[in-house]
C-alpha cells in the first residue's frame, strides 16, 4: 500500500515530540537520535519526509533516490492510547515493503537507530540486524568535577586555558552567527577529522555528511531557537573562539549535538565541554553521541570515562 510522504518542516517538531513521548520506549532510551533536531539539521543534505501508518509516525530520509528510515515507527497519535506490539509489527512490515518498492531493489530496506530493548522484540519478527556506532553516556557530575587521576589531563588543560586568556562564556545569539560560521571554516582547516552527528549508517552517507557538515552547522546557527537548542559561545580576547549546542533528550539525559573550538588555543575544547556540562547539571547524564568510527574522536571520548556505551542497531529485510 503506498504512503503519502510529506516534506519534513520545522513545524513538524511538535508532532514528532508528541509521538516520541507518547510511546513508552521513547521516554526510556537515551539514544541521541530519538529526537527531532539531530535529523532536521541535515535537511539540506538528505531529503526528509514523514508519513503515518495506522497511527505510527514514520520518518524517512532519501539519498540518491533511495529511502531509508532514520528512526523506527513511533507513536501513537497524540491523545491516543499506545498501540499494541502487534500493530508495530504491522507498521514495520508496511514501511519495509514501501521502501523496497521505492528503492526498486537497489539496496535492502533498512530502519536505523533501534535501541537494544526494541531489537529484542523486532528480531523475533524475522528481520536481520547490524550494529551501529554506540552513543557515549556520562554522569554529568563526573564531567563537571573532573576528580581523581582519571581526569588529570583534562583538569590540566582546563586550568592552562583559564590562566592564559581573557575570556567569557555567553548564551548564543543570532548576532553571533557570522562569527561562529567564520570559526567553523577555520576549524575545518585545522581538523583532519570533522565530527558530525550520525544519521545514516552507510559509508556513502557518512562521507557525504562529513563533507557537508557546514550545512548542518548553518541550520543550527540559524534555527536554534525554533529547534529548542541550548547554545553557548566562548569569547577569547574579543573574538568567538568556540561554540556548542545541545538539547534535552529526556528529563535525565542532555545531548551534546555539536562542539567547535579553535584548536590553536590550548585547553579551549576542554574548557568549553566542562563549562557547558556545568550549566546543564539539572540533567544527571550527558550523551555525546557517537565517535563515527574515527579513532581520534574515540580516544577523546573514552578519556572522559563513559559510564555506558549505548548500543544501537539497524534492522533490514533478510537477504
Amino acid at each position: 500500500m503506498p504512503l503519502t510522504l510529506h516534506p519534513l518542516k520545522v513545524k513538524d517538531q511538535l508532532k514528532a515530540y508528541q509521538c516520541l513521548t507518547a510511546t513508552a520506549l521513547g521516554g526510556k532510551t537515551p539514544l541521541a537520535t530519538w529526537a527531532f533536531s539531530p535529523h532536521y539539521i541535515w535537511k539540506d543534505v538528505l531529503g526528509y519526509f514523514w508519513a503515518e501508518v495506522d497511527g505510527w509516525w514514520c520518518l524517512f530520509a532519501e539519498h540518491s533516490d533511495r529511502l531509508f528510515m532514520p528512526l523506527p515507527p513511533i507513536g501513537p497519535k497524540a491523545g491516543g492510547r499506545e498501540p499494541l506490539p502487534g500493530s508495530l509489527k504491522d507498521a514495520f512490515a508496511h514501511v519495509m515493503a514501501f521502501m523496497d518498492s521505492k528503492n526498486k531493489g537497489t539496496q535492502p530496506a533498512r530502519i536505523e537507530n533501534i535501541p537494544a530493548e526494541l531489537k529484542d522484540v523486532v528480531q523475533t519478527w524475522g528481520y536481520s540486524f547490524t550494529s551501529k556506532d554506540s552513543d557515549y553516556l556520562y554522569r554529568t557530575s563526573d564531567l563537571v568535577h573532573l576528580k581523581a587521576n582519571a581526569y588529570k589531563s583534562q583538569r590540566a588543560a582546563y586550568n592552562r586555558f583559564s590562566r592564559a586568556h581573557r575570556f567569557r562564556v555567553a548564551p548564543y545569539r543570532i548576532l553571533d552567527r557570522d562569527g561562529c560560521l567564520a570559526l567553523f571554516h577555520r576549524w575545518i582547516n585545522q581538523k583532519e577529522e570533522i565530527v558530525v552527528p550520525q544519521v545514516g549508517a552507510s559509508a556513502e552517507i557518512s562521507r557525504l555528511m562529513l563533507k557537508e557538515a557546514g550545512s548542518a552547522h548553518r541550520v543550527v546557527l540559524q534555527e536554534f531557537r525554533e529547534l529548542g537548542l541550548t547554545g553557548r559561545v566562548v569569547w577569547v580576547d574579543g573574538s568567538i573562539k568556540a561554540y556548542a549546542f545541545g538539547y534535552p533528550r529526556s528529563r535525565e539525559v542532555f545531548c551534546i549535538l555539536m562542539e567547535v573550538a579553535d584548536r590553536s588555543i590550548s585547553g579551549l575544547a576542554q574548557y568549553l565541554f566542562r563549562e557547558f556540562c556545568r550549566e546543564i547539571q539539572e540533567y544527571p547524564f550527558v550523551n555525546t553521541m557517537t565517535d563515527l568510527g574515527l579513532p581520534s574522536v574515540a580516544r577523546t571520548k573514552h578519556a572522559y570515562r563513559p559510564m555506558q556505551m549505548i548500543p544501537n542497531y539497524i534492522a533490514s529485510q533478510p537477504s
